[in-house]
Parts: C-alpha cells; sequence; structure tokens
C-alpha cells in the first residue's frame, strides 16, 4: 500500500473486468447487423458490458459508473417500449375507422412522429449518462479513450436525426471503447482502505 496525503491507495487488478468490457462492446455492434444470431450475440454482448461496469464500479470504489449507467440503461429501454407502444397506437385507427383515411392516415402520422420524438429524447438522454460515466470511468483508470468513446456516442445520439450520421459515429464509438477496454492497465490504484 502506498500512502498519498491522508488516504492510503493499493493496486487492484481490472484485467478480467477489462475483458468482458471489450468483448461486450464488440458484440454490442452486432445489434446493429440483421439477424437472429447477431441480435443474440448483442444481447449477450450487453450482458458481458454490463457485468464489467458492474464489477468496474465496484472495484475501483466508483458507484457512480454503475448507477449513470443504469439509469440511462432503464431510460433507453422505457423509452424504446414507450415508442413502440405509441407507434402500435398510431395503427388503430387504421382499422377502426377505415373509412376515414384522412383522420387515420393523419393519425398514424402523428403517432409514428411522436414515437420517432419519444425515441429520439430518450436516446440522447441514455447516452449522456453513458458519456458521464465513461469519464468517471476513463479519469479513475487513466485511460482517455473512455472519455473519447462516450463523448462520441453521445454525440452520435445528438446527430442520428442526421441521414444516419449518428449511427455511424455511435459505432465508432463502440470501437473506441472496446480499444479502451482492451488497451486500459491491468492495474489500477485505488485510494481507501
Amino acid at each position: 500500500m502506498i500512502e498519498q496525503g491522508n488516504l492510503p491507495t493499493r493496486r487492484v487488478n481490472i484485467s478480467t473486468q477489462k475483458m468482458l468490457g471489450g468483448i461486450g462492446s464488440i458484440l454490442i455492434l452486432l445489434v446493429f447487423m440483421p439477424g437472429t444470431v447477431a441480435t443474440l450475440l448483442g444481447i449477450v454482448g450487453v450482458v458481458l458490458w454490463f457485468i464489467s461496469i458492474y464489477q468496474l464500479s465496484n472495484i475501483l470504489g466508483k458507484p457512480s459508473i454503475f448507477k449513470k449507467v443504469l439509469i440511462g440503461f432503464i431510460l433507453n429501454i422505457v423509452g424504446t417500449v414507450i415508442a413502440f407502444a405509441f407507434g402500435l397506437m398510431a395503427l388503430i385507427p387504421l382499422f377502426v375507422s377505415p373509412k376515414n383515411e384522412t383522420g387515420a392516415i393523419l393519425g398514424l402520422g402523428l403517432g409514428v412522429a411522436f414515437a420517432i420524438l419519444v425515441a429520439y429524447a430518450t436516446l440522447v438522454v441514455s447516452l449522456y449518462f453513458y458519456k458521464e460515466a465513461y469519464k468517471i470511468l476513463a479519469q479513475a483508470t487513466a485511460q482517455n479513450l473512455f472519455k473519447i468513446g462516450g463523448l462520441l456516442l453521445f454525440i452520435g445520439a445528438i446527430t442520428i436525426i442526421l441521414f444516419g450520421l449518428g449511427a455511424f459515429l455511435i459505432i465508432v464509438g463502440y470501437i473506441v471503447l472496446a480499444v479502451a477496454f482492451f488497451t486500459a492497465p491491468n492495474e489500477v490504484e485505488v485510494q481507501g482502505a
């Protein structure tokens, strides 16, 4: 143990968590590819990434990392479910009153527009929380690529409305995060007993 100021520090090994986070970040990219296998592997990636973030948060003594990721994750799921529900509800007028085509089409358009707006807003807010979590992780591990990857995710979320540019930035962000996990130091200093 090394003494820094009044707080003792100790070195902790995060090699397992790095590997889980790196593999998880790579597998998350498969969500962007069509197909059942890619989707299932993407879900496995999310689970590995979640485990890595949870364990890193505990090992590094930074509970705010996991709290921010959890808030962002829950917001993303809730936003997706709400957007999907509004999209489905927008279809109801087509079946209830098929003779009133103008009203049904207007309702469908408004419902889909609202669903897209909800999905967009929750994506931006959830990736903001991810960005903040990665900023803390970058400070705790002295790996600045975490901060850059989180920023790319957030900018990607904001610009996703611009003809897919944001989706490209989100993909690049996850690649940067995978590199960040794999190149982070195996041992880091943690303050406290």
